[in-house]
């Protein structure tokens, strides 16, 4: 994800080193498998498309 976010806003590529620190999340796991079978739903957008559009969006700031 951190690759794909970095191509698209134009970022150098991320370096990855294999360690952590202190509070950083290590394991994180989500799946649509199930939004895919239960309610027959599937993606509009692919993942690369969904980054692009997030790495060029506006920022938004609450007022």
């Amino acid at each position: 994800m951190a690759a794909a976010l970095s191509r698209h806003a134009g970022g150098l590529e991320p370096v990855v080193t294999g360690e952590y620190r202190s509070g950083d999340v290590r394991h994180i796991t989500a799946s649509s498998e199930r939004l895919r079978v239960e309610l027959g739903w599937s993606p509009s957008v692919s993942f690369d498309a969904g980054m692009a559009e997030f790495a060029s969006a506006p920022l938004r700031a609450s007022v």
